[in-house]
């Protein structure tokens, strides 16, 4: 009883083993995203430093190789509607050609502008004002010949919003700065710069900034944002690095050379689903796949502890069976074994007293003895080799009705007291079979209908043709076959219909082997205390003979 109730506890321990499992699954599964995305922010991380440095890089590169602008063959006069500086700044401008959308000027050191070309206006003789101006040349860069760019503002040479790149003109001679020469590019979706910062899109919501310090847009992904100020402060005054505004994932870096910054924002789920996603539906199919299994092993681990009982119930009967099997067979093969010995050796010590019938007489007891156990032999060997997958059959055009009727004589001359009637077609009934084969089968079913019927009813054998098959039939007018047999009969060690019925229980299962390599088909129908009729069909051979 103890042990029954620690199996029923099994099911259910290896059920709560299986949940554990998948709250353990689900809370690394959750630990990984959160790893996962925690390292997804440092690679867009990186990145945005990497585009920030690289546009620094760019700065610095520009700047550095446009210092000391004037050459000593040719430097700026700086005075103002100088004739031979405008030259110099129209030639320049010949250069871009008609695609230039703004221009460019010259400023004196004390910031006085002193000649230019496409001015909207003519500013020419005033001073420059512009935020951040006095900060950049003011600086320690400045004053090595290192320019800079101002913020986002409105041009002289453009309607449109732009941003000043300030050069500075160093004297070749001094090396002090003499005045600057400026240039304005556009802000706009159209400029180049633009173009560059839009292929950076990223999924659906991600984007691109480029910004001044004041919070000017100078570039971005958003068209609608290009020179507007930012919407968000925090975006100016939150140091560089990652860092999450409201639902959004930003990236801060800082752009020196030109004072600007960028900024990566993307919707938090966006940003996360290409990571979380993947894992929410792993998870969730690891942790289908474990309930599953666990549900399907606790209900298997439930059924195989209830089946085991009848498993152990199973093959002590198979034990018994075959315990009982040997009996039979050790009990069956001794009687014709004893025939045998006894009509020989009653033969041999009175040989002298028989005539030539009481002789022929035993000697034909003693064979259709050795029969009979050559016939028990065989079942037991053929049972063996069915098993064994070795069933030896050969197949010849035979004469299915010629068979049938030597088995009948063969029967007739072992029991000359039983009445065997026989049917056949006069015409032969050729089929593909191995003969000796057949001659077993036929034994073992006048045999069956023999044994199992009174000796004064007659056992009646028929070969019929019908559908393109031959049909053999042998019937008795025993007890019959009870429904629920007519299929078990036909299974290894069932004996007959009685516990009275000798044999070892294996004639038919044999039988129904031979039949089925033949491709045949055979079966018993009874009507209980009608007798039985066994019967099996081979199809025909229509080759030629």
């Amino acid at each position: 009883m103890v042990r029954r109730r620690a199996e029923a506890l099994v099911p259910a321990l290896v059920l709560l083993g299986f949940l554990a499992a998948a709250v353990v699954v689900s809370l690394l599964l959750s630990s990984a995203e959160r790893r996962g995305v925690d390292a997804l922010e440092e690679s867009v991380g990186h990145e945005v430093q990497a585009i920030a440095a690289s546009q620094d890089q760019r700065f610095q590169n520009t700047f550095g190789a446009t210092s000391g602008l004037s050459s000593p063959e040719e430097p700026f006069d700086l005075t103002l509607d100088s004739r031979a500086d405008l030259a110099e700044l129209q030639e320049l401008l010949d250069l871009f050609g008609d695609s230039i959308e703004s221009g460019f000027y010259l400023l004196d050191e004390r910031g006085t502008i002193t000649q230019g070309v496409l001015f909207t206006d003519d500013p020419v003789g005033e001073d420059f004002e512009w935020p951040g101006y006095d900060d950049l040349i003011g600086g320690s860069t400045f004053a090595q010949g290192i320019g800079g760019v101002l913020p986002v503002s409105q041009g002289l040479t453009t309607d449109q919003p732009v941003l000043a790149y300030v050069i500075p003109i160093v004297d070749p001679q001094t090396g002090a700065v003499r005045g600057s020469f400026v240039f304005e590019s556009v802000v706009s979706e159209d400029s180049d710069f633009n173009k560059e910062i839009g292929a950076l899109r990223r999924g659906e919501s991600g984007e691109y900034l480029f910004y001044d310090d004041r919070g000017s847009v100078i570039a971005s992904n958003d068209p609608t944002l290009i020179a507007d100020e930012l919407a968000d402060g925090r975006l100016l005054t939150e140091p560089a690095g990652v860092h999450r505004f409201d639902d959004q994932l930003v990236v801060l870096a800082d752009v020196p050379a030109a004072g600007w910054r960028v900024a990566f924002r993307q919707d938090g789920d966006e940003f996360e689903q290409s990571l979380s996603r993947p894992l929410e539906s792993v998870g969730r199919v690891l942790i289908f796949v474990l309930l599953g299994a666990g549900s399907l092993l606790t209900v298997l681990l439930y059924r195989r502890l209830r089946a085991s009982r009848s498993e152990a119930e199973r093959l002590a009967a198979i034990s018994e069976a075959q315990q009982e099997f040997i009996s039979i067979v050790s009990h069956e093969l001794r009687t014709p074994v004893a025939g045998v010995l006894g009509f020989l050796e009653t033969t041999l010590d009175h040989w002298d007293a028989m005539d030539e019938g009481e002789r022929r007489s035993a000697v034909s007891r003693a064979a259709a003895n050795a029969r009979r156990l050559q016939a028990m032999t065989r079942d037991v060997l053929d049972t063996e080799s069915v098993e064994a997958g070795r069933l030896i059959h050969v197949l010849a055009r035979v004469d299915l009705a010629a068979e049938v009727q030597a088995a009948v004589d063969a029967a007739r001359d072992l029991d000359r007291e039983r009445t065997i009637d026989v049917r056949r077609p006069s015409e032969p009934v050729w089929v593909s079979a191995d003969s000796d084969r057949i001659q077993q089968v036929l034994a073992n079913l006048i045999e069956n209908a023999r044994k199992n019927s009174p000796a004064v009813e007659p056992v009646e054998v028929a070969v019929d043709l019908t559908d393109g098959v031959a049909q053999v039939t042998v019937s008795d007018h025993g007890a019959g076959i009870a429904d629920e047999s007519l299929e078990r009969i036909f299974e290894k060690f069932v004996r007959g219909r009685g516990e009275s019925v000798s044999g070892t229980g294996l004639g038919l299962y044999i039988s129904r082997q031979i039949i089925n390599a033949h491709d045949g088909r055979i079966w018993a129908e009874s009507t209980p205390g009608e007798g039985a009729a066994f019967r099996f069909v081979l199809p025909l051979d229509t080759s030629a003979p």
